[in-house]
């Protein structure tokens, strides 16, 4: 048997950022990864912001992307310059790594295990399996950063979160300098597909709402856009925001556990490892409701007003060519930047985004 103050549950970016911060203040960590290889299927493209606001090596940077373009239904190309920021692309599997290994660096005892469930919910008594062998963990704190599939979640009767479904595939010997958002009912209906550098060539993919209809949509968005197959296509679940899930007890859900996957631009990466400094924060306050007063101050509108605009801009074509439209206008592209790239923390760039998108959420 184990004991520890917290049992980070989930190695990605929103439970190692935890753990890290956690370690850092003198907190006793354990880190329960079920699988130290697993690599997510992802674009791997998170804004500048994620580096410099939480102190994340710029070594991990594959490729730094300065202009994006984004194609509407029609056909139409619009190419916008990134300007004071950028995406930058990482892989997946090495910097999740990196946060793991960063968070054992400051004491996290790192464990590769599967949670299996909570045996007891009043001081928490966590069975994992490890090594072929049952244990247990006694813990006065969970943080559930498990992903969409959280098996917290599930111990804990609560239902998962709504989710769609991604495709990708990463295809080598492509060069590709831009992010590539492509909008349209035919490849990507009430989603987007997309086109991102990668270190060795290219990652593509697409969404849909409707699993057994996803490969015939990627099918055609690679034909659309002249891509040549390579080789293994990776499914994958990702939650869908609804804000209703932050604390059980002393359980604390951050990162896709919790649906914390930005509405229209659906990133995910920086808003996890900022749940985990929130969650972090908040045990160290040893006030586990601070972690949702942090998250609401900080997020809570911006979330509710690109859900809104999802729900407009990308219900049909239509709409989604009057969302490129708008961003040939230099006041929507600078208020997107300030809103999107460069996370902008006070209230200006919402107030534009507000005074500029506000017809379309009467």
């Amino acid at each position: 048997m184990l004991k520890t103050k917290v049992l980070v549950v989930g190695g990605g970016p929103a439970g190692s950022t935890a753990a890290r911060i956690l370690a850092e203040n003198g907190i006793e960590v354990i880190l329960l990864e079920r699988n130290l290889s697993f690599q997510k299927p992802c674009g791997g493209g998170t804004s500048s912001s994620t580096f410099d606001e939480l102190g994340i090596s710029k070594t991990l940077i594959k490729k730094e992307v300065k202009t994006i373009m984004v194609v509407s239904p029609q056909g139409e190309r619009l190419e916008i310059d990134l300007r004071g920021g950028s995406l930058n692309i990482i892989e997946r599997g090495e910097f999740d790594r990196a946060l793991r290994n960063s968070a054992v660096e400051k004491g996290v005892r790192l464990i590769e295990g599967d949670f299996c469930r909570i045996l007891n919910d009043k001081k928490y008594t966590i069975e994992a399996h490890v090594g072929g062998a049952d244990i247990e963990i006694i813990s006065e704190y969970i943080i559930a950063a498990d992903g969409v599939n959280s098996k917290v979640r599930t111990s804990l009767g609560i239902k998962p979160s709504r989710a769609f479904f991604t495709i990708s595939e990463r295809i080598k010997g492509v060069e590709a300098d831009l992010c590539e958002f492509w909008f349209g009912s035919s490849h990507a209906p009430h989603f987007y597909s997309w086109v991102f550098p990668a270190e060795d060539g290219i990652s593509a993919g697409t969404g849909s709402f409707e699993p057994e209809k996803i490969k015939p949509l990627f099918e055609r968005f690679r034909e659309k856009r002249g891509l040549i197959p390579e080789g293994q296509k990776r499914l994958y679940r990702m939650p869908l925001w609804k804000g209703d899930l932050y604390t059980h007890g002393k359980v604390v859900f951050a990162g896709d556990s919790a649906g914390q996957v930005m509405p229209l631009s659906y990133e995910g990466i920086y808003y996890a490892m900022k749940a985990g400094e929130f969650a972090a924060k908040a045990i160290i306050e040893e006030k586990v409701e601070n972690y949702k007063k942090m998250w609401k101050e900080r997020f809570q509108r911006r979330f509710t007003l690109m859900d809104r605009l999802k729900n407009y801009f990308l219900k049909d074509d239509v709409s989604a060519e009057k969302l490129v439209a708008l961003h040939k206008r230099p006041e929507v592209q600078a208020a997107s930047l300030l809103l999107w790239i460069r996370k902008d923390k006070g209230r200006e760039g919402l107030k534009d985004y507000i005074r500029i998108f506000g017809k379309f959420l009467s």
